[in-house]
């Protein structure tokens, strides 16, 4: 209980804030999105080359380009999300269109020496995306989102609607003025919002990406050996709208519901840096290794929201100001290996292990010390592994693929929350200096949270003694399709 209530203390202030861990996790997270043929065969391309999405990778990829190409790969995904509570079932989906990726490389030969080619590379990668709908639906008996509420303010000692307005403007303060809340002269806090006998509903629309804007430069020596750099340049943008809202099951009683809605907007723009290697020991053997920089993020977040409550005779709403905020984000680094088997010009098998560790994740400013966020950060959130696998295999001008990667969970590789598998596979087709290919690829992640977790990190106690704290525990399932299809030209 003490550790809680230290959580509870450190994160209150970023409360009046719109950026939580979550967000933190959102910016430092990387699920490789970019050509079709990548997108098939799992991502597992540290070591396979001649590829531009593999330079997000491992830029030594880019030292086995033989000739100059023009990349780009169209997606379309739909994401679905699938939640549980209070033994009621919720869905909804969201679609999305856009692009992969986008890429030139040029190659230079030399003719003498153990020096063989460079190539140089520059364009954009989708590094993530954040599109998706999420609806959550149930009839509490117990309590009301208010009951957190009120325990917040009893435990920060607010009595009074001024106080309040300095510690949640954007939040509380606008349920005092619809009046879902009440100051007593007796210093009690009081609510017209029942305790429990409510219909809740929860909704969530995410839109956004994570590109990164790369230049790159790769070496070949001897055909044996390749090196890779790449500065990039990585940059999002994410809306979010959180919208809440509980019915009074009542119909004799004059509350009837409440609805409040948050509006978010997050832009950051980074930079960080890349190296890598890839070594031929046999010539059916590649072996790979690469390491990504942390990125660091200057960040810009703006929101706020819009609260409504309706009674049988009138209907009041406020619309809070907009709060804008401008912090620094400090991301994990990253670390890899590959390996692929090469069956002469017939086929390949590839593996990757990225190892990354989300405690790691900072932010910092130059007005706010956020080393207890940190701290929090760092004992909520652990080292984890990534494995991706792959496979092609050609006859006459096709080729086909599958792939297989997972995407261990932030809170430790052991564990199932936010943890990400995906299937794919795909073919390819090419004619002359044009290829074409295709791949579609399911993911699928699970995910576990408190409702009310979501807009207090106070408890919500029901009972005649307040002995009791509901158990307010959403489980979601996320699937995503994806269909990528890539155009590659060669150049010369």
């Amino acid at each position: 209980m003490k550790r809680i209530l230290l959580i509870i203390t450190i994160l209150a202030p970023f409360f009046a804030m719109a950026q939580t861990e979550n967000d933190m996790l959102d910016f430092s997270t990387v699920y490789y999105q970019g050509t079709a043929k990548s997108a098939a065969m799992g991502n597992a391309m540290g070591a396979v080359g001649n590829d531009f999405s593999a330079i997000a990778i491992n830029p030594a990829n880019l030292g086995l380009f033989r000739k100059a190409t023009f990349t780009f790969s169209p997606d379309f995904s739909v994401t679905s999300v699938e939640s549980k509570y209070k033994e009621n079932n919720g869905f909804d989906r969201a679609f999305k269109l856009q692009n992969n990726n986008i890429g030139l490389t040029w190659t230079q030969d030399f003719d003498d020496g153990p020096f063989k080619s460079v190539s140089i590379a520059i364009g954009v990668n989708k590094l993530n995306n954040y599109k998706s709908n999420a609806y959550v639906n149930g009839e509490n008996p117990n309590t009301s989102l208010i009951d957190a509420y009120l325990t917040e303010l009893y435990e920060n000692g607010i009595d009074n609607d001024v106080v309040l307005e300095d510690y949640s403007p954007n939040g509380l303060f606008p349920l005092w003025d619809t009046y879902l809340l009440d100051f007593y002269d007796d210093g009690s806090i009081g609510s017209v919002v029942p305790q429990g006998g409510l219909k809740q509903q929860y909704g969530v629309s995410r839109n956004g990406y994570m590109r990164e804007f790369t230049f790159a430069s790769g070496f070949n020596f001897d055909e044996k050996f390749f090196l890779g750099v790449a500065l990039d340049f990585p940059y999002f943008n994410k809306n979010t709208t959180n919208e809440y809202k509980e019915i009074n099951l009542d119909a004799s009683d004059s509350f009837k519901n409440w609805t409040q809605t948050e509006y978010i907007k997050n832009s950051g723009f980074g930079i960080n840096a890349k190296i890598g290697a890839i070594v031929y020991p046999a010539k059916w053997l590649r072996l790979g290794a690469s390491f990504h920089s942390p990125s660091v993020f200057n960040v810009t977040e703006s929101w706020y929201t819009y609260t409504r409550s309706v009674f049988s005779n009138d209907i009041y709403e406020h619309e809070s100001p907009t709060g804008t905020y401008s912090y620094i984000v400090t991301t994990p680094l990253r670390m890899g290996a590959s390996a692929a088997l090469i069956f002469g010009n017939f086929g390949m098998i590839t593996g990757d292990y990225e190892y990354v560790d989300y405690s790691m994740m900072r932010a910092s400013s130059n007005d706010y010390d956020y080393s207890n966020f940190n701290d929090v950060i760092r004992d909520m959130y652990k080292a984890t592994s990534n494995l991706r696998f792959g496979t092609e295999w050609r006859w006459q001008t096709l080729a086909f693929r599958a792939g297989y990667a997972i995407y261990g969970s932030p809170f430790g590789f052991s564990k199932t929350d936010l943890r990400t598998t995906s299937y794919s596979c795909g073919f390819g087709y090419t004619y002359h200096r044009f290829t074409f290919d295709a791949a579609y690829v399911l993911s699928q992640r699970s995910n576990s949270y408190d409702l009310y977790s979501q807009f207090s990190l106070y408890p919500a106690y029901y009972g005649e003694t307040n002995e009791f704290v509901d158990d307010t525990k959403v489980k979601e399932t996320t699937n995503i399709n994806q269909v990528v299809i890539s155009f590659k030209f060669r150049l010369d």
